[in-house]
This record gives C-alpha cells, sequence and structure tokens, in this order.
C-alpha cells in the first residue's frame, strides 16, 4: 500500500533533518543541500522560526529548544519509560559499562535512555554505540543492534518482514548479519534463549548483550542492552554472567511496570 503523505510538512520535516545532521545551515546551504526552490525553503524557514522550532544566528539556521519540550514529553508519556531510566541507571553502575533502552519507532530503533561511563575505558571513540554521551533520540537499524534483534523476536515474521522491507539489512561491519534466511533463524535463537547478542555488528570491537522488555499485556516495549569493547566482554563473561545480570534486572523492571499499571487502575 503506498504511503500518502502530505508535501508541505514532509518538506518543513527535511528543512529540520538537514540543520541538525549538518550542524546548522544558512539559507544558500539549504536550497544546495535539498535541491528545492529557495523561495520555498525561505518559507519554511520564517515559519519554524516563528514558532519556535528553529533558530538563528547571524546567517545560520539551528535547531530550536521548543523540541526540548516535545522530546521530554514522548519519552514520559509512557510510566513504563520512566521506569526503563531507573533501571538502566541502576544496571550500569552495577556493571560498570553502558547501558541503554530502545523502542522501535518507524520500524527502526530510537534510543530513549542511557547510560554512558566515561571510564569504562573505551580504546577509541569509535568503539561506541553512542556517537556522545548524550545521543538520546538517535535511530539504529534493528538487525544490527542487540535492542534491535531482541524486539524483532518478539513481533510476528509478517511483522518482521515489513521492517525488512522499509530498511532491509544493510551491512554496518563486516559481521553485520544481511541474508534474510539466517537473519530469520538468529530470532528462532533469540525466542529459544531469551537473549540477543550482537557480536561487532554495529561496531567493529563492540559486544552487546540485549533483552526486550514487555508491558502487562505481554506486547514488546523496548529493549534493554548491556554494551562494552569485545576484550571485557569475553568468554563466560559475554555468553553467561551478563545476560544472567541483564534478565534479572529486566525481570525486576516488568514486574514495577505490571505494578504500575494495576495501581492506575485500583
Amino acid at each position: 500500500m503506498t504511503k500518502q503523505t502530505a508535501k508541505t510538512t514532509e518538506r518543513s520535516l527535511d528543512v529540520i533533518d538537514t540543520i541538525q545532521r549538518v550542524g546548522g545551515a544558512t539559507l544558500d546551504e539549504l536550497t544546495e543541500e535539498l535541491e528545492i526552490a529557495r523561495s520555498t525553503i525561505h518559507l519554511h524557514l520564517q515559519t519554524l522560526l516563528e514558532k519556535g522550532y528553529l533558530t538563528k544566528e547571524g546567517a545560520v539556521y539551528h535547531i530550536g529548544l521548543r523540541f526540548l519540550n516535545h522530546g521530554e514529553y514522548a519519552r514520559s508519556r509512557k510510566k513504563a519509560y520512566t521506569l526503563a531510566k531507573q533501571t538502566v541507571t541502576e544496571l550500569s553502575d552495577r556493571i560498570d559499562e553502558e547501558v541503554e533502552f530502545v523502542v522501535e519507532n518507524d520500524n527502526r530503533g530510537i534510543l530513549v535512555h542511557e547510560s554512558f561511563h566515561p571510564d569504562s575505558h573505551f580504546p577509541s571513540k569509535e568503539q561506541h554505540i553512542s556517537t556522545t554521551p548524550n545521543s538520546a533520540g538517535i535511530y539504529y537499524y534493528l538487525h544490527s543492534v542487540a535492542t534491535g534483534k531482541a524486539i524483532l523476536a518478539e513481533l510476528s515474521d509478517e511483522r518482521v518482514e515489513a521492517v525488512l522491507d522499509d530498511w532491509g539489512l544493510p551491512r554496518q561491519t563486516a559481521h553485520t548479519i544481511t541474508d534474510q534466511d539466517d537473519f530469520f533463524r538468529e530470532l528462532e535463537q533469540i525466542r529459544d534463549r531469551g537473549i540477543a547478542f550482537a557480536d561487532e555488528e554495529y561496531v567493529d570491537g563492540l559486544r552487546e548483550v540485549g533483552r526486550r522488555v514487555t508491558g502487562p499485556d505481554g506486547s514488546v516495549l523496548g529493549a534493554i542492552a548491556i554494551i562494552g569493547p569485545k576484550y571485557r566482554f569475553t568468554d563466560e563473561r559475554y555468553t553467561t554472567e551478563l545476560p544472567e545480570i541483564l534478565m534479572e534486572y529486566v525481570n525486576d523492571l516488568e514486574t514495577e511496570i505490571n505494578d504500575s499499571y494495576l495501581d492506575d487502575y485500583r
């Protein structure tokens, strides 16, 4: 089925995305980048500027702080997301590794909460799943990260196929699964063991252990992953110790989510 969209809205969103991606842009730069008439882009910029979604410094347009309110509302709208933030922090403090909570959005994974440890001694900044100490809102392809795999394993094959139709299985590293049959076999293994692994599939030298988070009705809310360099995620720690700790924390989180849901209806 062909998706119907409002072209004017699409263009405004393209302007916003481009400004953020390039770190601020002038009208001329946006005209060249987007290949849209200068007068059309200027109209979008003026509208977004007047509404507070953009700010202007000299001739350069930047993302406005009005988005901050929308973003904070989005990730605190569900009580489960707030509870997940506490779990991410507590788990990260216990193991002194990076921990993330990711939710499916637009058939990709979006980072909602993370706990980043600058003292985790990554050999280089490239060996990091997050690009900065605060990367909330960035997107991942679901097939290449442990959180994404854990989420997809909870979905029907038809739903997974819809995700792959949208985004495919793009290669992130030499270890990324890019064959659809192989990927479906991987999902079956995740369903059996309840844990997803991503072994240098998103970033070279980086390993991840993930588990889905479900709601009271059994639907998947998101997933939590423990992330770290391969030299620390070795042997039994990677295959047994960290998965057991992760399952413990996710099980406790799901109990809290269920209790909060019951409290709302008492």
